[in-house]
């Protein structure tokens, strides 16, 4: 008996991501089936992955949705169909699992409801199950897994087919399944209690990342430290693995321990990316959606990961209940001024599922018809509101989270006691308004345009990060275009000094300093790489030995 030729395809973010939900079904397939992964990206015009699905001349298509690639899916549907009309097409995934209906209309099979691995070959090989939905039936009960059952088949994390890019893309695992919590607005809720994979088959797992070639490690539990005392022993055993690798962890922040909170600001804090979920600091708000937070607890764990230099990512949500544009103004700007190294603003959407979504007429929510069903109204914000939330974000993208000028912003607020709301509000309608696409000259000359009127001396903060990210000459501006005697006569003297001890260079630039201290960042522009140096003038500086070197950054 020849083999079935099975196809599992999904649409994924970007080329760096991996789909796990797929490498769990290949290596639970039964021995009958010939199957084949195919990836494609959301960028990428969806024929192009329908063609290469139909040179496969698959018997069975599974086709992996999420919120991020619904509408791409269902182009992709409509170029399979074509391409291949006998094709039995059948779907998975949080997106479809709770509104099976409109997707079954587009001419697909079936509808796996919940985890697919062995209810996917269940189906194909004649099994009935009360999680698959079809035009005849619709499903009864959400799958679940044992994850005991799951161990024995082939680890998913170190296929065949994925060893030549191991190191070019996230490698995403999982230690355990579910959430505690019931948040409203999150799928998680549904599903209740957590699940746990063994210690014996984490540490199997582990073991082999050592060899792997593996880079960045992402776990998908929805809450790394629900069990202290297990999250402890897995953070001890990932710390021995080589350095090459690093991890991220999505955390609790109120409801560490101790002993976490010290693991996570020891010198290993620089292997993990963690992820803390604020939300919103209205207690109402937070009561509202079912998420009880000890906020003060959420804060003083920020600060203190913030303090050790930890690389964690916070989030923020607008649009949810009792939460109008001036709370969710104090939400944003008590999350700023404690500084996290990443502010993520995102706008509410109503998931399938989420009792948010069920009760959305009794918050007078508006919102997308269409993937991802974003918020455009509420009870207590207007569509206004909504658009303010969104230059808001766009800016902390731009100039917060990607580093720019996260530091200046932090600087500006904390010293000229600014609202960083509405400070970030003005630098966003900024950026709407620069050409596409921009130079890195042209977003710094529209925030100095943005900035100069609300933050004196603007100029200084904004040239030394101006400099501080060309890696090679830039293209001047501002006032040092034209140079007056006093600075041709120190351009001369930093010069024959820098000469002197024998520093090499082609080009150099000289600004006040940044902080406003007396002083001179002098940057330096060689055939290879790029250097700092920031100086002081004493006395006459025609005389060499009045400059001198008050620090040296060979790496900034």
């Amino acid at each position: 008996m020849s083999e079935r030729r099975v196809v599992l395809a999904t649409l994924n973010a970007k080329y760096i991501h991996k789909n796990l939900a797929l490498r769990w079904l290949i290596v639970c397939a039964p021995q009958e089936f010939d199957v084949t992964i195919i990836e494609g990206v959301i960028r990428d015009d969806p024929l192009k992955t329908a063609r290469r699905i139909a040179e496969k001349e698959p018997e069975i298509i599974g086709l992996s949705v999420y919120i991020f690639n619904a509408e791409e899916t269902k182009k992709l549907i409509c170029h399979l169909k074509e391409l291949m009309p006998n094709v039995r097409i059948i779907l998975g995934g949080p997106e479809v699992t709770y509104n099976a209906e409109p997707w079954l209309d587009l001419g697909v099979e079936a509808i796996v409801c919940g985890e697919g691995e062995l209810v996917f070959w269940d189906y194909l090989t004649g099994k009935d199950s009360q999680s698959i939905a079809t035009k005849q039936k619709q499903a009864t009960t959400i799958a679940q897994v044992q994850l005991e059952k799951l161990e024995l088949f082939e680890s998913p994390y170190f296929l065949e087919i994925d060893q030549a890019d191991m190191d070019k893309r996230y490698l995403y695992m999982e230690t355990s399944r579910g959430c505690p919590y019931n948040c409203a607005y999150c799928l998680s809720s549904i599903e209740k209690g957590v699940r746990f994979f063994s210690d014996d088959y984490l540490q199997t797992s582990f073991a082999k990342l050592s060899d792997s070639g593996v880079r960045q490690v992402k776990f998908l539990d929805r809450t790394f430290n629900v069990n202290p005392v297990n999250a402890m022993r897995i953070a001890e055993t990932l710390v021995k693995l080589p350095s090459s690798i690093s991890f991220h962890v999505e955390l609790v922040g109120d409801t560490l321990s101790d002993q976490l909170i010290d693991f996570f600001t020891s010198p290993y804090s620089s292997r993990f990316r963690v992820e803390i979920g604020v939300q919103s600091f209205n207690r109402q708000t937070l009561l509202e959606v079912g998420r009880f937070s000890k906020i003060q607890k959420v804060k003083d764990v920020i600060a203190l990961f913030e303090s050790a230099g930890v690389h964690q990512h916070t989030d923020l949500i607008a649009g949810l209940p009792f939460e109008d544009l001036n709370s969710f103004k104090q939400s944003f700007n008590t999350l700023f001024v404690l500084h996290p190294y990443e502010i993520q603003v995102g706008i509410l959407k109503l998931l399938y599922g989420t009792r948010l979504r069920n009760d959305a007429k009794a918050y007078g929510y508006t919102y997308l018809d269409e993937a991802p069903y974003t918020v455009q109204s509420s009870n207590w914000m207007c569509e206004s509101d909504i658009k303010s939330v969104e230059i808001v974000a766009q800016a902390v993208e731009k100039t917060y989270n990607s580093q720019k000028i996260r530091e200046t912003l932090g600087i500006w607020v904390a010293q000229y006691n600014l609202n960083a709301y509405d400070l970030l509000h003005t630098i966003g309608l900024g950026i709407a308004m620069l050409p596409r696409p921009y130079s890195q000259k042209d977003f710094f000359v529209g925030l100095l345009q943005c900035c100069e009127n609300l933050v004196p001396n603007a100029s200084a903060r904004l040239k030394f990060d101006y400099y501080r990210l060309s890696s090679l000459y830039p293209q001047p501006f501002w006032d040092e275009q034209t140079l007056d005697e006093t600075q041709m006569i120190l351009r001369k003297a930093v010069q024959k000094k820098l000469n002197a001890d024998k520093q090499k260079f082609q080009h150099l630039r000289i600004i006040e300093r940044a902080d406003g201290l007396p002083g001179y960042d002098v940057w330096l522009y060689p055939s290879l790489g790029k250097s700092h140096t920031r100086i002081q003038l004493r006395g006459n500086l025609e005389t060499e030995s009045e400059i001198v070197y008050e620090t040296v950054d060979r790496h900034a």
